[in-house]
């Protein structure tokens, strides 16, 4: 071989090289005797294990290591047992960030047992599609619900007029009565369902009425009521620590995320129970819990949209639920109870004046008086408070606020635009008196963003502040 050809085929070597170190396809390759010959950064990257526990390890050696990368050496394996390249498939690992999906597919090198695979992960691009499918059948189900809305509301509406006038010609016969405040429960249950559903489908609409802070145990006690007088000779019990409770939620989405938890217990136990319900309060948060004994959970994330074990059920309550808690600042999760059964817990949580205590708060206020005032509130618990009438008085980009409360309408930039400039981590609390403000979060979607109208009581302001700055 002469100098020449020597040289260049070092230089092609090198070049190979070079280009499996920048690649953004992550690849792992094994010689012919089976030991990790190549395992590039990108490799290390996706599967979170440093370049130089790999190379030039046994494949046998990596049965113990990883999941991910235990999980591709086995297909390493597989594929020089077999002889047969695969392409294009996927597979699913445990690891320290979640479940991973990655796609694969393995090459064999020559004759001599070499091979390669070349893999990327998937998880990211999954979830995107998953939700895009998903938006998409939201906005099939949106036009149907909307029109079923729009053609029931009236008639229910009807149903509970005539009702109403019927129980007052017959107040003088109790069984009369009875029969028809039935009638009446039955027909606000249908006009609270079609509520749900809509703001299922459309939660940004549901803003414009703005954050109010609700107390959790009378709530549950009411509907814990109502669903014993539904559900006849079914064993319902209730314990409550901690009645003056509040939490950041409208009283109706409380209402239906407890009716919604306590129906799928009642009717999972046989429509007998026992179920137990249970709302409780420590420093930071009220828990409800709602446990049945009934045949407990599937496999399945019963909180996906669309998901139902019910040949008649749409799969939409408690991914509601779930949205709706979130949505508050809240979580739920579901659990098996001992003994048999399941467990939902959802966890609120509660304000407290003491959060403030030191924590920089920006407020954007062009009505003076407001301005004092709410700034002497919030310093009253301790923030520290950079008063701005304009969002051009303040440096934005520089600043690093625990929370922003924002006027909806002002002279230079409204709140929402002052908000796009913030960290990405800052809570708002949009105020105003125009319902627009609440329509208008939908712009810092990512973001915590609650709205207040306009008045508001001073209780009620400070609440929401903590709990945004919590939440941080």
């Amino acid at each position: 071989m002469s100098q020449a050809w020597a040289t260049e085929v070092g230089d092609i070597d090198q070049l190979e090289g070079t280009v499996l170190l920048h690649v953004q396809t992550a690849a792992i390759a094994v010689d012919e005797r089976g030991r990790v010959g190549v395992f590039n950064p990108a490799a290390a990257r996706v599967l979170d294990v440093p370049v130089e526990r790999v190379l030039g390890r046994d494949l046998d050696e990596l049965t113990g290591a990883e999941p991910a990368l235990a999980a591709l050496a086995g297909v390493l394996r597989e594929t020089r047992r077999t002889g047969v390249a695969q392409a294009r498939h996927q597979v699913t690992v445990a690891t320290a960030d979640g479940a991973r999906t990655l796609g694969y597919t393995s090459s064999l090198l020559g004759g001599g047992g070499a091979t390669a695979l070349f893999f990327t992960d998937l998880t990211d691009a999954i979830a995107e599609e998953r939700r895009a499918a998903e938006a998409q059948r939201f906005a099939e189900v949106g036009r149907i619900a909307g029109a079923m809305a729009h053609e029931l509301k009236s008639p229910l509406a009807t149903v509970e007029l005539y009702a109403n006038l019927m129980r007052r010609a017959l107040k003088e016969d109790p069984a009369a009565i009875q029969q028809l405040d039935i009638i009446k429960d039955q027909t606000r249950l249908c006009l609270d369902r079609l509520g749900a559903i809509m703001h299922s489908i459309n939660p940004d609409a549901a803003r414009a009425g703005g954050m109010v802070m609700t107390p959790v145990a009378p709530v549950v006690r009411d509907v814990v009521a109502v669903m014993r007088s539904r559900n006849e000779g079914a064993k319902v019990t209730l314990r409550v620590a901690g009645n003056g409770t509040r939490a950041a939620i409208a009283e109706n989405d409380l209402r239906s995320v407890v009716t919604n938890l306590l129906s799928n217990a009642i009717e999972a136990s046989g429509g007998a129970g026992p179920v137990g319900v249970s709302v409780r309060t420590d420093t930071d948060a009220v828990t409800i819990t709602v446990a049945d004994r009934g045949p407990g959970l599937p496999d399945s994330d019963v909180f996906e949209a669309f998901y139902t074990t019910k040949s008649s059920g749409t799969g939409l309550g408690l991914w509601l639920v779930r949205r709706v808690v979130e949505d508050a600042g809240g979580s739920i999760a579901a659990g098996g109870r001992r003994g048999g059964g399941a467990v939902f817990t959802v966890k609120m949580p509660v304000p407290r004046s003491d959060r403030l205590r030191g924590v920089p708060i920006l407020l954007v206020e062009d009505d003076a008086p407001l301005r004092r005032a709410t700034t002497e509130a919030l310093e009253r618990c301790g923030a520290r408070v950079t008063a701005a009438v304009s969002g051009k008085d303040v440096a934005l980009e520089a600043g690093e606020w625990r929370c922003a409360v924002l006027d909806y309408h002002l002279p230079d930039m409204d709140g929402i635009e002052i908000a796009t400039r913030l960290a990405s981590d800052t809570p708002v609390l949009l105020v105003s008196g125009d319902p627009a403000a609440g329509v208008a979060l939908t712009e810092v979607r990512g973001r915590r963003a609650w709205y207040l109208p306009k008045p508001f009581e001073v209780d009620v302001y400070l609440d929401l502040v903590s709990l945004l700055v919590g939440a941080t």
